[in-house]
């Protein structure tokens, strides 16, 4: 057996930093450019990785190597960080203190907004969950304005934040040595139990480039963040330029409406509206919630004769076509399409009357949460599947033709291209997944069990590194709490775009000599209503903790080298405030837990995640969403951890469990970080020590000491 100092060399390894780079060709970065394919082959030549850029003719088949590389851009306003440069180049948008300004290609400067302050604003970045950070670097952030294809017209947002309550956030170290004072940083933060007149106030507002106007939309305000980026806009302007629609949902997000704008007119007109009793959250399209994808899953054609809507009316996310009197024509899914989730749409070919769209719970996948691709006509009869294969699918469509990547935990991606029909063309290329299997990386084996309610629930198990047959291991189970999405990885991970551990560190810990697993509960999104509806106004339950407990205890059935003896859990954020539950409530399997950045009380938490699913402050409801109540009933062993500068879930959070933890007599272990914001999970000394903390207690086996990993650069962000 290897030392211990040999196996955390061994998980360090399989850190993400290390990682990223141990997979050729994994994610290749697609683009088409008239009519042709572009891309970067890696290669790794002298133990680097080189990327050569390459274009494919799909009418031939033929492939080559360009130079100069055609994704390499100039040097021109377009690359600066501070505007928003529309489509044809010739205007672009930049603030100028708290307004918005325009500049023509002449260079002349034109000065639309002058009511601009600190806390009214235009386009400024909205994001709930990282303002100190994103302030605190310093780097202008473009205006949120989305572009009319010609360029002549542009929407954007007016943010007023004057009656939003704040938070502080306090800076202890890291400032210069002339100034050793900490400083108080504060950031808008309403609470479900604010007021309507104390949320945000987010009203949209059209440009129009050549009179130099702006002109307010008549339409309800937002009282959550708007967004205007091309991946995640609340708006999408017509192919011609005419027009745009948005979509619109109140504070409770029991209901949306569906709104169009003509651009010469201002004129915004009511399309579709729709109630219901509880949160409309229809999509988890690339792990996200609601936001955008449901904002994508909605259009309207350019001859406004018809408002293609999402709903979930009939219990499964499908698309509803809508006249232009708002009438409904029906649901373009049924009999054995019934099922099936509609995501986000990718492309609405008019002239052709078809939708090309992602979806998911499809007849015939090994997993629910499988993403697809498919297209069907503006009637719903012509549905067709494009992507045969049994796993999750990144398409990038062409003209003619599309390229399509696609992998399983258990299956290293593959890339193919293929005509609009379905029709396979040619095989582009497989990952080189060599490096990754080297460095020890354990391939998951995916699992379904049954929960309470005789329901499949899945998971993925990773053994332990050197796995004898006849030992027992302890097992680590990595959780989630946020009913917006979910925490079972679906494509093949080798990556993680917030430098945080692959698959929770559970590749790390298998080298420690643990096995570790991921469940997703009931209650999460992208299996159906009745499945995420599990969650409403049960926040608390954190996604289906209850049904963790039982399952860890059938796959010990099913899979006798995993000891339910030795159960540790750890999980960040929502997953630390699932640890906390797991440990005060089922104290008699979960003895280790490590709770990161969590929300542990949803009462002092940001409204428009908890209002989402616990609806309007009712006292009685929010209160079972404190876990800081239960704090007698713990008696395993906890590891507390926080980022002081944590600006999405605050250090407060954490002091108020440990207040109740002290109150109670309770002994509990507490880490916090000076420098960190919410992000914990990618601090490497948080890491180690976490590891630390299951080898200690789990493993029963003493840490090595002086262990540093050969990367320590602790992330601020």
């Amino acid at each position: 057996m290897k030392s211990i100092t040999e196996r955390y060399e061994a998980a360090g390894r399989l850190l993400v930093q290390h990682t990223r780079n141990a997979v050729l060709n994994g994610r290749p970065d697609f683009t088409w450019k008239d009519g042709r394919l572009f891309w970067h082959r890696e290669l790794r030549i002298d133990a680097a990785v080189v990327r050569r850029p390459v274009c494919l003719d799909p009418e031939t088949g033929a492939e080559k190597e360009v130079f100069p590389d055609p994704a390499v851009t100039g040097s021109g306003r377009d690359n600066d960080p501070g505007v928003t440069v529309s489509p044809d180049g010739r205007s672009e948008l930049f603030r100028r203190g708290f307004d918005l300004w325009l500049r023509r290609a002449d260079g002349t400067e034109l000065r639309l907004t002058k009511d601009g302050e600190e806390k009214v604003t235009y386009g400024d970045w909205l994001d709930i969950y990282s303002q100190v950070t994103r302030r605190k670097t310093g780097k202008p952030v473009p205006p949120q304005a989305l572009f009319s294809p010609d360029g002549k017209y542009f929407v954007t947002y007016r943010a007023d934040l004057r009656r939003v309550k704040t938070l502080p956030v306090i800076e202890s170290c890291g400032l210069p040595e002339e100034d050793l004072r900490p400083r108080v940083h504060t950031y808008a933060c309403p609470f479900a139990s604010d007021a309507d007149d104390e949320m945000r106030e987010v009203t949209l507002y059209l440009g129009d480039v050549v009179s130099g106007t702006l002109t307010k939309l008549h339409a309800p305000a937002y009282t959550i963040p708007v967004f205007m980026s091309e991946e995640k806009a609340f708006a999408r302007w017509l192919p011609d330029s005419s027009g745009f629609w948005f979509t619109w949902q109140p504070r409770d997000f029991c209901g949306a409406k569906l709104f169009f704008t003509e651009a010469a007119t201002a004129e915004t007109t009511l399309r579709v509206s729709e109630t219901s009793d509880r949160f409309m959250n229809l999509g988890a399209f690339g792990l996200l919630d609601g936001y955008g994808s449901y904002q994508f899953s909605n259009f309207v054609t350019s001859d406004r004769r018809y408002a293609f809507w999402q709903s979930e009316r009939s219990g499964y996310a499908h698309l509803y076509r809508y006249d232009a009197e708002g009438n409904c024509e029906g649901d373009l899914f049924n009999g054995d399409a019934a099922s099936l989730i509609v995501q986000k749409i990718l492309r609405v070919d008019e002239d052709a009357k078809k939708i090309y769209f992602m979806a998911n719970n499809i007849p015939g996948c090994s997993d629910p949460l499988y993403y697809c691709l498919f297209v069907t006509d503006f009637e719903g009869r012509e549905l067709t599947r494009l992507t045969p294969e049994d796993g999750t699918h990144s398409v990038v469509l062409g003209d003619r033709y599309f390229t399509d990547t696609w992998s399983r935990t258990d299956k290293a991606p593959v890339s193919v291209l293929r005509s609009l029909d379905g029709g396979f063309r040619r095989m582009i290329c497989e990952a080189d997944v060599s490096e990754l299997m080297e460095r020890g990386y354990i391939i998951p084996e995916r699992f379904t069990v049954p929960a309470e309610d005789g329901t499949e629930l899945c998971g993925i198990l990773v053994r332990p590194a050197d796995f004898d047959p006849g030992k027992k291991y302890p097992v680590i189970d990595y959780v989630y709490g946020g009913a917006q999405l979910y925490n079972v990885p679906r494509e093949f991970t080798y990556d993680n775009a917030m430098g945080r551990e692959i698959l929770g560190g559970l590749e790390s810990f298998a080298q420690l000599g643990f096995a570790g697993v991921i469940i997703d509960g009931r209650g999460t999104p992208g299996r159906g209503k009745a499945f995420h509806d599990f969650s409403w106004k049960r926040i608390h339950i954190c996604a289906g903790l209850d049904d963790h407990p039982a399952a860890i205890r059938a796959l010990a059935e099913r899979y006798p080298f995993l000891d339910i003896s030795r159960v540790g859990i750890w999980g960040n954020s929502g997953g630390g405030y699932a640890t906390v539950s797991a440990l005060l409530k089922y104290g008699d399997l979960y003895s280790t837990g490590v709770a990161s950045s969590g929300n542990y009380d949803q009462r002092v938490y940001e409204n428009s995640w908890t209002e989402r699913y616990y609806g309007p402050y009712d006292p009685e409801v929010y209160r079972d969403g404190d876990i800081t109540r239960l704090a007698g009933q713990l008696r395993g062993k906890l590891l507390l951890a926080c980022g002081c500068m944590d600006d999405n879930v605050t250090i407060w959070q954490t002091m108020r469990l440990c207040d109740q933890f002290t109150r109670n007599n309770r002994d509990y272990d507490l880490m916090v970080l000076p420098r960190v914001n919410h992000n914990v999970p990618a601090d490497l000394y948080f890491v180690r020590r976490k590891m630390d903390y299951f080898v200690r207690w789990l493993l029963k086996e003493e840490p090595p000491k002086e262990f540093r990993f050969d990367v320590m650069e602790n992330q601020d962000g």
